[in-house]
């Protein structure tokens, strides 16, 4: 409910006047993950985050960062105090706040995104016990994302909880006029740190570098939207274009690896990505098929699925003699 959720949302958000908090999360040294261990932990974020809809599970994964270098569980971070237990913890405790008094108290916040509405008891009362999973975490961390974005000073464009799920969905991390608008949201509405204040300038550069960090770690946004990457890749492949690019053999497959990310065609109609070594073109109509070699380059040369012959309704096939692919409206044929 989203009254329910607005309350939680301004408990969580609030902080204290700045002089009780003198920093923010945790420098990344200190929690026990390796590389391997983040990489994992990114996908479950971003996992979690596309199956919700969601492909742009960086900007979740930046807050965590930031928070709690990625860790869930106290085995991951001693320095922090043991919360409950969680079977993604083995069983174990999840990491719980440490700058809230004496671990004693159990006060502070739970898992990698420090979610924390007073007491643990509180915290699970408001939240539910699948915040101390990590596919709960990220399914509240969307929720709260969401309306936060809706209700910022900063974001524009989502007044509405549908306009503000697309502004998260859309947002271009190489749009600096985004970025802006987003590290000051999480700023003020995620970590209560207010303009004016002296907490300002250092927790933007540390939110910013939270960011930087899931992006850089994972080799940018294509990594966040789920489907095929490949090595040496520089891009992954979704959706049709990804199951058709898994039927012909994937990454070992004749087209190699995807150069581009998934692009939109100039007349709004279809989809492709390119790959090393040829294209998998689709539409609603036709479907996704690829195209390659000197049956390519022709059609390249006449104009893409703008020209006469349109988009290819059939993978290239060998015939006698040679090899042939089929499009809207013609067929090209090579030796």
């Amino acid at each position: 409910m989203r009254q329910a959720f607005f309350v939680v949302l301004l408990v969580v958000a609030s902080c204290a006047p700045e002089s009780e908090h003198d920093d923010v999360g945790i420098d990344s040294d200190t929690s026990h993950l390796t590389t391997s261990d983040r990489m994992d932990r990114y996908a479950r974020i971003r996992d979690a985050a596309v199956a919700r809809g969601i492909g742009t599970g960086y900007l979740l994964a930046g807050i965590a960062f930031t928070e709690s270098g990625l860790a869930q569980c106290w085995s991951e971070a001693q320095w922090a105090c043991a919360g409950p237990r969680s079977p993604d913890c083995n069983g174990g405790p999840v990491i719980a706040g440490s700058a809230d008094g004496a671990c004693s108290a159990q006060q502070g916040g739970l898992g990698m995104f420090q979610f924390d509405a007073g007491t643990f008891a509180d915290t699970l009362r408001v939240y539910g016990n699948d915040v101390l999973t990590i596919d709960g975490q990220v399914a509240h961390a969307i929720d709260y994302v969401v309306e936060m974005v809706r209700m910022s000073a900063y974001t524009t464009n989502a007044e509405t909880t549908a306009k503000a799920r697309d502004w998260v969905r859309y947002f271009d991390p190489n749009d600096a006029v985004h970025r802006d608008q987003w590290i000051k949201t999480v700023l003020r509405y995620y970590n209560g740190c207010d303009p004016g204040w002296s907490c300002w300038g250092p927790r933007y550069q540390t939110y910013s570098d939270g960011l930087a960090t899931a992006l850089r770690e994972t080799n940018g946004p294509g990594f966040w939207r789920g489907g095929t990457t490949c090595p040496g890749g520089r891009g992954a492949v979704v959706g049709a274009i990804e199951a058709h690019y898994r039927e012909l053999g994937g990454c070992g497959s004749f087209l190699g690896a995807p150069i581009t990310e998934e692009m939109g065609t100039p007349d709004g109609v279809g989809r492709y990505s390119v790959f090393e070594h040829g294209s998998i073109y689709w539409t609603a109509q036709v479907g996704a098929h690829e195209v390659h070699g000197v049956i390519r380059d022709k059609w390249r040369d006449l104009g893409w699925e703008a020209g006469p012959l349109g988009y290819p309704i059939t993978d290239e096939v060998v015939i006698p003699g040679g090899k042939k692919s089929t499009f809207e409206h013609g067929v090209l044929t090579s030796p």
